[in-house]
């Protein structure tokens, strides 16, 4: 099935139909949308590193070098991915535009992602450190990159001329 008839569906219609905001778009998109998200990322700022290492004792892999690697390690293929989530918006052509369609697939993504983090299947440790590289990586490179490079490019996207100005604006004065 492909992406235009997908986003076709009249459920995921989320074009804003009027010349003006209602109190009910400015509710979901403003308040609602990015509230789950940011609450998320706050939950997994304070408590996943707490988890991996006083739950699962993931300190001893790799001497101790494991928790402090691997997230560097990760920082810089989520870079990557940033740029290559950056140009899939830039080519997505859907009636719902080139961002929103993408908002909507990181609405599903996110907390199941989420989710995977903190679901580590007891076993042996290298079945857990496996894990954890995945779904770290699946949520921080792949699912929240996706949610924020699209929710990031809603305002430039929706005021055409906003990059122009911003090109123009960092090089002033002359």
């Amino acid at each position: 099935m492909g992406s235009k008839t997908l986003f076709a569906h009249p459920a995921l219609t989320s074009r804003i139909q009027g010349a003006s905001v209602t109190k009910k778009e400015q509710w979901l998109g403003y308040l609602v949308g990015p509230t789950g998200a940011l609450l998320l990322g706050a939950v997994l700022s304070n408590f996943l590193n707490v988890y991996y290492t006083d739950v699962l004792k993931l300190t001893g892999v790799w001497g101790g070098a494991f928790l402090a690697v691997f997230p560097i390690i990760s920082k810089v293929l989520d870079a990557v991915t940033n740029v290559l989530m950056g140009q899939i918006i830039d080519r997505t052509r859907t009636k719902e535009g080139k961002a929103r369609p993408w908002l909507l697939l990181s609405a599903v993504l996110v907390p199941v992602t989420g989710i995977l983090l903190f679901t580590v299947p007891s076993g042996s440790e290298t079945v857990q450190v496996i894990w954890v590289m995945l779904s770290y990586n699946l949520f921080y490179s792949f699912a929240f990159t996706i949610y924020n490079m699209s929710h990031t490019m809603m305002v430039p996207l929706a005021i055409p001329r906003s990059a122009e100005v911003f090109r123009y604006s960092i090089t002033w004065p002359p």
